[in-house]
C-alpha cells in the first residue's frame, strides 16, 4: 500500500475511534500534531507486529494517546 494512502486510511480509523470515544469528532482534543504523532507509532507498529489486527493497533494506540498525551 502507497505510504499516502496507509496514512488517510489510519487518518480514517482514528477519526472512527475519537467518534466512538466522543461522540463527534469536532469535541476531540487531537490537533494536526497528535495526528502525525499516532499515525507514525501505528505505522510503526503495523510493520513490527504482523499477527495482530490493525484496528486492535489502533484502538490500542488511541486509548493510549489519550491516556497519556492529553
Amino acid at each position: 500500500m502507497c505510504v499516502q494512502v496507509e496514512e488517510k486510511f489510519i487518518r480514517k480509523m482514528i477519526d472512527r475511534c475519537l467518534i466512538d470515544y466522543f461522540g463527534d469528532l469536532s469535541l476531540s482534543p487531537f490537533g494536526e500534531e497528535d495526528y502525525n504523532v499516532l499515525i507514525g507509532e501505528i505505522m510503526d507498529e503495523l510493520q513490527n507486529q504482523e499477527d495482530e489486527a490493525t484496528y486492535v493497533i489502533v484502538h490500542d494506540k488511541v486509548y493510549m494517546y489519550l491516556a497519556t498525551e492529553t
